[in-house]
This record gives structure tokens, sequence and C-alpha cells, in this order.
């Protein structure tokens, strides 16, 4: 009698767990899975996730330092490339990461219990907390071994990357859905987003060019990421392109949508 009410008991508290407890469970489990599936289960896959950008930021730096003896800013092509790939970083590896998504949970989306929002969330997390790893190893290294002179804004960084993992974000989770239901989105989108890095600020700086390219230019909310961020780490940069609210407005803009898109084809996105 004791096991049979014990056994009750069980069930009942099963049955009054809230639903953000199961999804909060179901994340963990999901995050989980991605770090072993990702990085695996030695220290030696997530070296590589941080061994990458660091390498290309060497490779920038010996390359431009070849063609001109002098970065656009600053005395260290290291640190100069740095701090605008890491901002680009921010976006680019968030909205990749996020608009696979789906196509790679999709098995586990037929359950009951899992819904497309608890794959998006799970490796936005794991994402997030690479970023900030990767941030913390090319920025610091660079300024340390460069000794160049910088002075921190602790709170604009953290509102550049915060700014660039939301626009990531939007565009990953719009992707998510739209690579799901579109194949042929899956092979275009990457095409059209790899211009971004030229354009971006990543190799120069914007201010460094003509007033109309600079105006055409500012209508790219990632010219504003590096622009805050290079403003919050150089003393002596005088940016003009710094506005954060906009790639916030054009990532929430787009999660709202993803979202949407999300509902609308939530039977697609969980079919057998």
């Amino acid at each position: 009698m004791f096991e049979g009410r014990g056994g009750t008991e069980a069930g009942m508290r099963a049955v009054q767990a809230s639903p953000a407890a199961t999804h909060l469970r179901v994340v963990r489990a999901l995050l989980r899975r991605e770090m072993t599936t990702r990085y695996g289960r030695s220290a030696g896959g997530y070296f590589w996730a941080v061994a990458e950008p660091v390498g290309m930021v060497c490779m920038l730096a010996l390359v431009f330092s070849a063609v001109t003896h002098v970065p656009p800013l600053g005395g260290s092509f290291i640190a100069f490339f740095g701090v605008g790939y890491i901002g680009f970083t921010f976006y680019r590896a968030t909205a990749e990461t996020m608009s696979s998504s789906l196509t790679s949970n999709w098995p586990l989306l037929r359950f009951p219990n899992v819904n497309p929002y608890d794959a998006i969330i799970a490796r936005l997390i794991l994402q997030a907390l690479t970023n900030i790893a990767v941030a913390l190893v090319v920025i610091v290294g660079a300024f340390a071994l460069t000794q160049e002179p910088v002075r921190l804004d602790h709170l604009q960084i953290v509102a550049a990357f915060g700014a660039a993992t939301l626009l990531g974000s939007g565009v990953g989770m719009c992707n998510a859905v739209l690579f799901m239901i579109s194949p042929l989105w899956q092979r275009v989108f990457p095409i059209l987003n790899r211009p971004l890095f030229l354009i971006s600020g990543v190799f120069f700086l914007v201010e460094d060019m003509p007033t109309d390219v600079q105006t055409a230019l500012a209508f790219n909310p990632l010219v504003h990421v590096i622009g805050a961020l290079r403003h919050a780490i150089y003393p002596v940069y005088h940016v003009r392109h710094d506005i954060l609210l906009f790639p916030a407005l054009v990532g929430l803009g787009l999660v709202l949508v993803g979202l949407l898109l999300m509902r609308r084809n939530r039977a697609r996105l969980t079919a057998p």
C-alpha cells in the first residue's frame, strides 16, 4: 500500500509540474546534447571553437601588415582586427548556430514535451557562452600581448555584444523556420550574408570613407556594433556610427518575425 501511495504521489507531482519547469528540463537536456555533439566530451573540442577566431585574427594581421605598416586605428593590427572580428562573430556565430537549430533537432521535435523554442533557446545559451569565452581570449590576449593603450567602457562593451547577439538571434530564428520549409533559401542565404564581413568595418574605419559611402554603410546594423565596440576600447577613436539602438531594434523585429513564423508553421516543423 505504501508503494502504491508513493507511486500515486509521484504521479501527482509529475502532473502538477508547471509547463515552465518542463521546458526548463527540456532545455537543459538539449543543452547537454548540444555540448556533446558540438564539442565532444573532452576539452579539446571546445579548444577549437576558441582557436579558430584566434587564428583568423592572426592571419588578417599578417596579411594587412604586409600591405601597410600602420593599422587604421592604434598601433597593432592584431588588436584592431581582433575587436572588429569579435564584434562581427557575435552576430555571425549566433545567426549560423540558431539557423540550424531546428533542422539538427528535427527528430526530437516530434516528442510531446519538446517544442521548437526549446531547441532554439538551448543553442542560443551555448553559443552566447562560447562567444563570451572567445571574446575574452581574443580581446584580452591581443591587448595584453601588444600593450596597446586602452580604456574599457564595460557597459558599452556589454551593450555592443548584446545588440550583436540580439541581431544574430533574430536572423537565426527566422532562418531556423525558413531553412525547414525552403531548402532553396538554406543555400541562398549564406551567399547573401557573406558580403557583410567585408562591409561591416572589420577591416577599415567607416569614418575614413567618403561621406556618401558612410551614409550607405550606416544602414548596416553591424557597422554600429563594431563602431561602438571600438569606441568602448580605444580612447582616441572618434566614432560617428555607434547607435546600438538600431541593431537592437532590427534584431528584436526579426525575433518577433521568427516567433510568428514558428507559430504559423508549427505543424510543418513537427510533422514526421
